[in-house]
């Protein structure tokens, strides 16, 4: 299951749709937004997120495909959301199951490295003071 949605991440939807028989680790990853950027001394108040849906989507299918024969993951799934998600609230949440944990770890870890830099996703930072700034990675 992959998503692109402008609603809250429903983590026990993440993880049902990965759950199996066969798989022994389910990981869960949920990137969520804080009020602080490497670069910037004003506190941030939200991130605000677009996506060409379609491509995002193709990308993302690319990245597990990959995952899967590098890491030998089962399932795996992706939820982007979009539009503006204020500070403590998840941008993204992903599950990833497998026979073993390590590969859990190791897939996912990959899946949202590859994620940030591959699809076409943007990200603008909206801080306390209501300037905004996009930003290259997601």
């Amino acid at each position: 299951m992959i998503k692109i949605q402008g609603i809250p991440i429903n983590i026990l939807e993440l993880e049902n749709d990965v759950n199996s028989p066969d798989s022994g680790a389910i990981v869960t990853f949920l990137g969520t937004v804080r009020e602080h950027d490497e670069t910037s001394k004003i506190k941030i108040r939200a991130l605000y997120y677009e996506a060409y849906e379609d491509m995002a989507i193709k990308k993302i299918n690319e990245i597990i495909d990959e995952a899967k024969v590098r890491f030998q993951i089962k399932k795996v799934s992706v939820i982007q959301r979009i539009g503006n998600i204020n500070v403590k609230e998840a941008s993204i949440g992903i599950a990833v199951s497998s026979e073993h944990r390590k590969n859990a770890f190791l897939g996912c870890e990959y899946i949202i490295d590859k994620i940030k830099e591959i699809p076409p996703i943007w990200k603008k930072e909206i801080y306390a003071d209501n300037s905004e700034i996009w930003k290259s990675e997601t």
